[in-house]
Formats: C-alpha cells, sequence, structure tokens
C-alpha cells in the first residue's frame, strides 16, 4: 500500500483507495449526450455531457453555467451514471427546477426531456450509434 503524507497535519492519503470522479467508461464510446438551450438569455449553447460523470448547473457558475437571473448559483445537478442512468436533481433553489413542466426535486431524465430552471429552458438529448468525425 503506497501512502503519501499530506502537508496538512501528518494526515497519509492512501492512494490505492483515493482516485479521482469517474468520467471515461461511463458513457459509451458512440453515444453523446447533450443539453441544449433552446429559450432564455443563452439560447443557442449546447454543452456537451458525453464524458459521463456530474454536472452543476448554476447562475454564472458551475460546470453548465447560464445567465439567467432567475436561476440560482447552486441551481441544479445533472448526473450520467451510464446507459440510461441519467438524473436531475434540484440543489433546494429559490424558483425549482421543472421536468416537462412539473416541479421535481430528483428524476430520470430521457432523451428529449425539457428542463426549465429559471427562464431557461433546455432539451437533453442522448444520441446512440453516433460515428465520430475524422480528419479529411
Amino acid at each position: 500500500m503506497s501512502k503519501t503524507k499530506a502537508p496538512t497535519e501528518g494526515t497519509l492519503i492512501d492512494e490505492d483507495l483515493h482516485a479521482d470522479r469517474l468520467k471515461s467508461g461511463i458513457v459509451p464510446q458512440d453515444t453523446r449526450v447533450y443539453l441544449r438551450v433552446v429559450r432564455g438569455p443563452d439560447k443557442g449553447r449546447a454543452f456537451d455531457l458525453s464524458s459521463g460523470g456530474c454536472y452543476i448547473i448554476g447562475r454564472q457558475a458551475g460546470d453548465i453555467p447560464l445567465s439567467d437571473t432567475k436561476v440560482s448559483h447552486r441551481h441544479a445537478e445533472i448526473k450520467i451514471l451510464g446507459p440510461e442512468a441519467h438524473f436531475i436533481i434540484d440543489l433546494a433553489s429559490t424558483n425549482g427546477t421543472f421536468l416537462n413542466g412539473a416541479r421535481v426535486e430528483r428524476r430520470k431524465i430521457v432523451h428529449g426531456d425539457e428542463l426549465r430552471l429559471g427562464d431557461t429552458v433546455m432539451r437533453f438529448s442522448v444520441l446512440e450509434g453516433t460515428v465520430p468525425l475524422s480528419p479529411v
């Protein structure tokens, strides 16, 4: 077991037990996952979530920054945990998180679902069997 002494008060970190947050391998290589803003101040922006993992949506903060003033600083979280295992979680936001028009706390999301945070509406897309573009 390899141990490294951390700079804080003799704390030892077991490198065999501590690993970075998993991103690769969660989503199949031929699948792309996107969140596209279809209405609101950031209309037209798209976020690629294809690497999987957890993404914080917030007002000018987090992994998916939005400029909508009705979006909380840490509004919601999207979790991409594997094939057909995608979730939206409200992070106790002021104005709530809506999935296809219904307010939600935590809910599974699928291709084509619409998420509303403040005045921003985003569409969740899962494209399976995509072929990556190769340079010509």
